[in-house]
């Protein structure tokens, strides 16, 4: 079963690998508002960033996420609350052990639909690792 979430995580032939960093902050607890994200190694051909964000520990639970458009840089900075579509962590046990969230990102060319590139990165959200605002 490994194998085959380590095979699943691998960029698909010709496409590169994104890396994804954000820092939670106490104040993204329950909010609309999204993390400021980081994306690196983006392909120079990308037009648009679609990021989404999923709750690890409780995964049927749609945090949403959004689509950004790309200026062509290698590094992308998001701004907070640039995702459109997202819905904050508010993990019930945020004061004790919290919650692993993922953020995925695929760059994708001008035609809306070639995946140049995907990336994900899983931090915990609760109380000892937030950030204070």
């Amino acid at each position: 079963m490994s194998i085959g979430l380590f095979i699943a995580a691998l960029p698909a032939f010709g496409q590169s690998a994104l890396t994804v960093d954000w820092e939670w902050k106490v104040s993204h607890k329950c909010s609309a508002e999204s993390p400021a994200l980081t994306i690196s190694g983006v392909p120079a051909d990308t037009a648009q960033l679609k990021v989404r964000m999923t709750d690890i520990d409780k995964p049927a639970y749609d945090h949403g996420g959004g689509e950004v458009a790309h200026d062509g840089a290698a590094t992308a900075t998001l701004a907070e609350g640039a995702l459109k579509n997202y819905k904050g962590p508010c993990p019930p046990n945020f004061y004790n052990f919290g919650h692993d969230y993922q953020f995925s990102v695929e760059a994708i060319a001008a035609d809306g639909s070639t995946v140049l590139a995907r990336g994900n990165r899983t931090q915990t959200f609760s109380a000892r690792t937030a950030k204070k605002d």
